[in-house]
Order: structure tokens, then C-alpha cells, then sequence
């Protein structure tokens, strides 16, 4: 059917298909899962993606899966995140076959997070009954940490039997530990697509503000988009030693990462999303062992302050410029905090941890 229509990494008795329309086809979420699935035994990946983006990109989905489900038997369906159009369009058309949805972030969790909708209201209840009518046809929901489990099962009213945990595991082709020197002055490197409440941007740069009278300490951040720009701009005004990058090449993250002194994970930003995530961020700068500031949340039995990474109130400056300043004073101890870092991602976030959740759900589907 062409490249541009599916690709098959193995062949195998069961026919998984692997659907993402999103924007970013091919963020490190979907080609995790991909590459997970393509690892079973007995498993064949058909992957089915947008390359088109804006509205174009639904018709473009919809049309290959109605393809693939007319010319190809497909043993189940795996919905990549951001993918809530593409889940309705399976459960209206009627797919018999096991849905596997990677909701990571619940619909309802995120409106409410971005108050798109005040909650109690009429829409607001409406969309809590559409979401559950449509996610209780999945077969499996995942979701990323326990946590996240527990609030997604009791928001949307599905039983936690359905619900899985796949960790944000990092692209290990690209972070892993590596020796490379430090930056002088002790840099702080923090870097994002879209800089949401979540992350907390704004307690990043207050405390970038706060440690103006020490030039020793610098931050380098990357991303974010014009909001992110004037908000580095304005820190830089007020003092702060701090430096912006619009972009640079994902394939270089791991090399920032290993120049500077202390990167910076999050979440930052007290909401109700930052309660629940470990970030990808995080996730990859423990893969790369190097030490990591973390926002505590319902988290915390991962990580422990000093030891496996620096821990910080959310929502507060204060304490991450407290944080930072230790950092910069303390050399070797960040060194171990690294070393450790990369023990909890080992365990708990890997893409060996993830591959073992998936090589479950299989088994499960050829019971």
C-alpha cells in the first residue's frame, strides 16, 4: 500500500494497527509504542499516520483506516494520544476488534486544566458522559504513572482493570549517560515545545531573577514560542542571566542536557495535571544521568531530594532558586544525585519497563 500509507516492522500472527493523527506524527509517545508493539512475538505493526496537518489530517486518518479495515485483517486497534477523533470514528463505525487507547492525559482533566470549561456546568456534564460512553469501548486504557491511573479511572467512571501504565520512557537512541564537559558558568538548561501552566515557566525565570547577583549561575532555555521568548526577555531586563533559543534540533537535547550543570524536569507549575506526570523532560534527563530539578507531587516515593534528584515545592521560586544555588556549590554530589537518577529510570520509566507492559497486554489480546 506504500510507505506513505502504513509500514510493517515484523511479521507475525496477530495484526496490530497503530493509529496517530496529531500535528507531530511521529513524537517520541507514538514511535515508543510503535517500536513496543513491532517487539512482541507473534505481532505484526501496521502503522497508520498523518503526514498532512491542520483539519486536512482527519480526512487523511479516517480514510486509511476505513482502507485498512476493507483490505487488511487487523487483530486490534491501538489509538496513539491526541487521538480522541480517530477512537470516536471506530467506535461509530462500529470496530469489533480490541481498542487499545493511549489516553496519557484524560479529555475531562485536560478542559479542565486549560478551563475550557467551568466545571458543574451543562456542557461540562455532557462531555463527562460522552467521554465515558466512548472510552469504555476500549479494551485497554494507558495512562503513565499510577497515580494518573487511580484519578483517570475515578474521573471518567471506567474500571481500573481496563487501565494500564506506560511510563514516558525516553528515546533511548538519543539520552543515555555520556561524559562531556560542563559548561562555565554552571548552566541550567530547560527546554519545552509549548509551555502550558503546567510546566511553570514563570517560577523557572522568578528564580532566574532571584539569583541575578550571582553571574556564576546561567539558564539556557529553549522553546516555548513567542510567549516564552518575552517572558525570557522580560527576566533578562529585570537581571536574570538568561538566554533564549527559539530551537534547536531534537537530536541535540542530549548534548545540552550533558553540558550543563543542572536541567531542569518539573512540573512547576501547581495545577492539576502537574499532580499526576512525570515529565518527558524529566524522563529524558534521568536517562542521560544527569541531575534533575522535579516539582514534588503524588510522585514523591520516586524520587527523594538529594538523592536521586533535587526536589522542589510547586509553585514556588523560592525554593527553586534555593535549589539552583546548592547545585551550583555542589559538584559531586550532583554527580551521585545523577547516577542515582538514572537507577529510578532504569526501573520505573525505561523502555524496557514499557516494552514489559506491552508484551502483558498482548498475552492478554491471544488469551
Amino acid at each position: 500500500m506504500g510507505d506513505d500509507y502504513s509500514l510493517s516492522y515484523t511479521r507475525g500472527e496477530m495484526k496490530v494497527a497503530i493509529i496517530t493523527c496529531y500535528d507531530q506524527s511521529d513524537y517520541v509517545r507514538a514511535r515508543t509504542l510503535r517500536s513496543a508493539f513491532a517487539a512482541c512475538d507473534g505481532v505484526e505493526v501496521l502503522i497508520i499516520k498523518n503526514k498532512h496537518k491542520g483539519l486536512a489530517r482527519y480526512f487523511e486518518v479516517s480514510y486509511k483506516i476505513l482502507q485498512a479495515r476493507l483490505t487488511q485483517h487487523i487483530d486490534a486497534y491501538v489509538v496513539t494520544f491526541r487521538g480522541y477523533e480517530m477512537f470516536l470514528l471506530l467506535r461509530l463505525t462500529f470496530a469489533r476488534k480490541p481498542i487499545i487507547f493511549d489516553e496519557l492525559i484524560n479529555f475531562v482533566e485536560y478542559y479542565e486544566e486549560h478551563h475550557i470549561l467551568k466545571p458543574g456546568t451543562f456542557l461540562d456534564n455532557a462531555m463527562r458522559r460522552f467521554y465515558h460512553w466512548q472510552v469504555k469501548r476500549a479494551r485497554f486504557i494507558l495512562t503513565d504513572t499510577e497515580p494518573h491511573a487511580e484519578f483517570s479511572s475515578e474521573l471518567s467512571h471506567i474500571s481500573s482493570s481496563k487501565l494500564r501504565v506506560l511510563p514516558i520512557a525516553a528515546d533511548e537512541q538519543y539520552f543515555f549517560p555520556k561524559t562531556t564537559k560542563k559548561q562555565q558558568p554552571f548552566n541550567v538548561f530547560y527546554y519545552g515545545n509549548g509551555m502550558t501552566p503546567l510546566h511553570g515557566l514563570q517560577y523557572v525565570l522568578d528564580a532566574a531573577v532571584l539569583l541575578k547577583d550571582n553571574p556564576n549561575i546561567t539558564f539556557t532555555l529553549v522553546g516555548g514560542h513567542d510567549r516564552a521568548k518575552q517572558a525570557c526577555e522580560d527576566a533578562a531586563a529585570q537581571g536574570a542571566h538568561v538566554m533564549y533559543e527559539a530551537w534547536v534540533p531534537f537530536e541535540e537535547i542530549p548534548n545540552r542536557a550533558h553540558q550543563a550543570g543542572l536541567c531542569l524536569g518539573g512540573p512547576f507549575g501547581d495545577t492539576l495535571q502537574s499532580q499526576y506526570v512525570v515529565t518527558g523532560k524529566a524522563a529524558q534527563f534521568l536517562a542521560c544521568a544527569e541531575p534533575v530539578l522535579i516539582g514534588k507531587n503524588k510522585l514523591g516515593h520516586l524520587f527523594k531530594d538529594k538523592v536521586n534528584a533535587l526536589v522542589v515545592p510547586l509553585a514556588d521560586s523560592q525554593a527553586i532558586a534555593k535549589a539552583i544555588s546548592w547545585a551550583a556549590e555542589h559538584p559531586r554530589e550532583l554527580k551521585k544525585i545523577g547516577l542515582a537518577g538514572r537507577k529510578v529510570y532504569e526501573e520505573h520509566l525505561s523502555e524496557q519497563v514499557v516494552q514489559g507492559q506491552v508484551n502483558s497486554m498482548v498475552q492478554e489480546l491471544q488469551a
